[in-house]
């Protein structure tokens, strides 16, 4: 399923009868048709393959905002270490949360953090930029020489996904996997987000809108 075109990553996403996998290892079980009875008519307002590409760059979200994040605060010449360990920290809580931020307006960041050539371009020059610490002294940038190897470390931790390989480990190993998993709750939500965009009512929603409905008519004929 991965497909390099001259030594680029190309996404790419698979139906299956029982769900939706795509390049980057995540898995969806939802289908088309699912998707459809969910919130009819979307699909016609938005591919599936850009939906899902989207729900992908928002699990992987985590990655490049807490790499950012700490090469912002470097550069803001907050102490290398406590960069280090507020990009972790942050890293946690949007790993566990990103469902509760999903949303169309930032959609677009997110896929712009998720896209391969903005994070290599972006981590190579703030961290020949640390290397070269006179250089940017000179500019009247403080920034510890130390942050150069604990962004090499959260490269490979983020980036590389080490930290996201280990956490769904420790999960598979010694914890009971949610009910629910974390692709399936991001798509969840931007259908959600979608559908309320395009006046479209999840089944869910549409259905308690009708009991709403059938329960203020009961009590207008019971006034009656």
């Amino acid at each position: 399923m991965e497909n390099f075109k001259r030594g680029r990553f190309e996404w790419q996403m698979l139906e299956l009868p029982d769900g939706i996998t795509t390049s980057n290892g995540n898995w969806y079980h939802i289908t088309r048709e699912g998707i459809e009875k969910y919130v009819p008519g979307l699909l016609k307002e938005k591919p599936l393959e850009q939906i899902i590409e989207e729900a992908d760059a928002w699990v992987k979200s985590s990655n490049g905002l807490a790499l950012m994040l700490f090469f912002i605060l470097v550069y803001a010449s907050v102490d290398a270490l406590w960069a280090f360990i507020i990009s972790l920290g942050v890293y946690f809580f949007w790993y566990f949360n990103t469902s509760v931020f999903v949303n169309v307006v930032s959609t677009p960041i997110a896929k712009v953090l998720n896209k391969d050539g903005f994070i290599y371009t972006v981590s190579g020059v703030f961290l020949i930029g640390i290397s070269l610490n006179d250089l940017i002294t000179g500019m009247g940038i403080n920034v510890q020489f130390a942050a150069l190897w604990y962004g090499l470390g959260l490269f490979f931790l983020f980036k590389v996904g080490l930290l996201g390989l280990a956490i769904q480990y420790i999960r598979n190993r010694f914890l009971d996997e949610p009910k629910v998993s974390k692709p399936d709750r991001v798509l969840n939500m931007l259908l959600i987000r979608y559908g309320m965009k395009h006046g479209i009512l999840t089944g869910k929603i549409a259905d308690m809108e009708k009991e709403l409905i059938r329960i203020a008519n009961y009590h207008k004929e019971k006034k009656k």
